[in-house]
């Protein structure tokens, strides 16, 4: 709820106080209403490195928070169910299409936090400057005894010290300048994020009120898949089955190579004859052939 409400406070600002509105995408010159969430991060910028902790700690949470979305919900177009993500379960076309959504999530929160989240933070941290005359041309003002006149660093800062001092983030800077050049993208960016908010708050009530119940058919397909698996696995075990497995007949020996295969050998000395010769003519006849050999 915190990070809805500083999405909407700085929404609300910029829609209000913007310097140039829909002409360069609604940029916001500073800040002019209290925001929760940037008034933490540039406070606890001032103690390294605890602000770092706490942006990092932002960051993984909303990126935790959609991954468990998109496996909750599953890939949709509006109310159409096109495929579920479960484990074990999950198709290739469906984890392509959760890839791409995190993707293009990942590339809407650069917007969001740098603008709608922590804008002040993101784009000067705690940078300030001294709103005083300097002495001496090109010499930087003294505010060691006037700490009221020490400022925070904003695009609209009228001293030409600030324009010195101040140096804003790349990540705003580039942002900045593709809704400057492109104010198209600027005001759709910046109304989507009223979209979200919306979308968010309808579906938040609706949680708070609506009873969850089991989804006995997933369950029902998920055990019929199970034993579908189960049978299939079984067969592919039992795929190359025997002669024996079928009669319960042992199954008849390849002939071997040389005189260690006892009994493989046609004209080994070792063979039992079955015509009900007599022993002495086996090993005669064996004899034979192994001096014709």
């Amino acid at each position: 709820m915190v990070i809805f409400a500083s999405m909407l406070i700085t929404g609300i600002d910029k829609a209000k106080n913007s310097v140039c509105k829909t002409s360069c995408g609604y940029l916001l010159g500073h800040v002019n209403i209290f925001q929760p969430l940037n008034w933490v991060f540039v406070t606890t910028s001032k103690i390294f490195p605890i602000d770092y902790v706490l942006f990092l700690l932002l960051v993984l949470f909303l990126c935790s928070s959609s991954v468990v979305g998109i496996a909750t919900v599953g890939i949709r177009f509006l109310w159409i169910k096109l495929f579920g993500i479960r484990k074990g379960h999950t198709s290739p076309q469906a984890l392509l299409m959760a890839t791409v959504m995190l993707t293009l999530i990942v590339l809407a929160m650069n917007y969001s936090i740098a603008m709608m989240v922590a804008p002040q933070y993101a784009t000067f941290g705690p940078q300030t400057y001294c709103d005083r005359p300097s002495r001496h041309g090109g010499e930087q003002p003294d505010c060691s005894n006037h700490k009221s006149a020490i400022r925070q660093c904003t695009e609209l800062a009228d001293n030409p010290i600030a324009k010195e001092v101040c140096t804003p983030s790349v990540a705003s800077t580039f942002i900045n300048r593709i809704t400057v050049n492109f104010p198209f993208f600027g005001v759709v960016l910046f109304w989507a994020q009223f979209v979200f908010l919306g979308v968010y708050l309808i579906v938040f009530v609706t949680t708070l009120f609506r009873v969850p119940h089991l989804d006995t058919d997933q369950l029902d397909a998920d055990l019929e898949e199970e034993e579908e698996e189960g049978l299939l696995a079984s067969t592919g075990r039992r795929f190359g089955a025997t002669w024996q497995d079928i009669t319960g007949k042992p199954k008849p020996r390849k002939p071997g190579y040389g005189a260690t295969d006892v009994g493989g050998s046609t004209g080994g000395a070792n063979r039992v004859p079955s015509d009900g010769a007599g022993v002495g003519d086996g090993v005669e006849g064996g004899a034979g052939r192994d001096s014709n050999w």
